[in-house]
């Protein structure tokens, strides 16, 4: 005990109990001396802010609180199919479809009419050919009798002319003679022009225009078919108009049933419910606010002085009030004393406020692995932080 008492007595124990003392109050204010250091700060975190995408009813929402480790299907809304747009939808597309059927089933129809037109018209075209065949030869075989008759008639004439000569047929003989040959020539001349009309009927027939009057150049068949043709193309038009409302009714029915939903990435949770289940609401209502832990930041207030120098991409210390865990983050932010900020999609409050002559730094921190965070401490938003940048910048 005396020994003890003689060293601690002596001087040089003194000298070292001093110089560890100075030592370890070098150490303790060697941080606040090297850098910048402010208590001042909180952790903070985005929200996603998910909003009904259509009229419909709150489905069953997951509860606060619970933490997504990896991308996580969300049902957000219950719609109805009996009211609001999505009904609406339905119904248009419902009607559109209709209109399709029927068209599909009134072409069917126009083209079975159609058909038998067409065999119709195919028909008559042939029983005239065959009949204008018929009627040129007999009007050939008219004329050719025709020419023999005034053939043998010209030969009488000649024969009576020379027997008038020698006096033995009087001149009335003569004339007599003279008008059948005359009248037979004509016969011939008549039958020739009635071959001709055949002959052209029969051309135009068989280019399918029929000589009547200038309102029946075509059977009635193919007037009908005619007809029809343009009722088809009114039907089409109908048929495609339709089609692509209903096309354009599926896929706004289709995109506002994927939106009654979300998925949830991974790395974040179930922050704050903005509906009950079960509740009635409108489009662009909020339904959920999810946090978005892979996006933390810290926000601190420093000297005005140092917007000179610290800037975007900065590095920063940052460690949690009660934790001997320090986390690498950089800036990604500055905003002057004066400077708005909204904070209405962050999960914390803004803990330190700038002041006169002052700046808000936002400090990024890593992302977490999402299947390593404590999802009961809800990422840590909202504790307090230490925040260090170092003066040799």
């Amino acid at each position: 005990m005396i020994a003890v008492q003689k060293l601690l007595r002596a001087r040089h124990a003194r000298i070292l109990l001093a110089a560890g003392l100075i030592g370890i109050g070098t150490m303790g204010f060697a941080p606040y001396i090297l850098n910048d250091v402010s208590t001042q700060a909180a952790i903070n975190a985005p929200l996603i802010r998910l909003t009904a995408a259509a009229d419909g009813t709150v489905a069953d929402l997951p509860g606060d609180g619970r933490y997504f480790d990896r991308t996580t299907a969300i049902t957000l809304l219950n719609l109805s199919q009996d009211t609001g747009a999505v009904a609406d939808l339905k119904a248009e597309a419902e009607l559109a479809q209709t209109e399709m059927s029927l068209s599909q089933r009134q072409l069917a129809e126009l083209n079975g009419q159609t058909q038998r037109l067409t065999q119709r018209a195919a028909l008559f075209s042939g029983a005239m050919g065959a009949r204008l065949t018929a009627d040129r030869d007999a009007a050939q075989a008219d004329l050719a009798g025709c020419r023999a008759e005034r053939a043998e008639q010209a030969a009488n004439l000649a024969r009576t002319r020379t027997l008038a000569a020698q006096g033995f047929i009087s001149p009335a003989g003569v004339q007599k003679a003279e008008a059948a040959a005359s009248l037979k020539s004509s016969n011939c001349e008549s039958a020739a022009a009635r071959l001709q009309a055949i002959q052209v009927t029969r051309n135009a027939a068989q280019s399918d225009v029929f000589v009547g009057d200038s309102y029946n150049d075509a059977p009635y068949a193919v007037q009908q078919a005619d007809r029809l043709l343009l009722q088809r193309q009114m039907v089409e038009k109908t048929l495609s108009d339709a089609t692509a409302r209903y096309r354009q009714a599926s896929l706004r029915l289709k995109d506002a049933q994927a939106r009654s939903g979300y998925r949830a990435p991974a790395g974040t949770l179930v922050w704050a419910a903005a509906a009950s289940p079960g509740a009635a609401i409108r489009a662009g209502e909020p339904v959920l606010d999810l946090l978005d832990c892979r996006r933390r930041f810290v926000q601190v207030a420093l000297p005005e002085r140092k917007a000179e120098v610290i800037g975007p991409g900065t590095p920063a210390d940052v460690r949690m009030i009660g934790s001997d865990q320090w986390l690498k983050g950089r800036v990604v932010n500055i905003t002057g004393a004066a400077g708005r900020r909204k904070e209405e999609l962050l999960a914390a409050s803004n803990y330190s406020l700038p002041e006169d002559r002052e700046i808000m730094v936002d400090v990024a921190l890593p992302a977490p692995e999402p299947r390593q965070i404590n999802a009961g401490r809800k990422c840590d938003v909202g504790r307090l932080a230490e925040v260090r940048f170092s003066r040799r910048l």
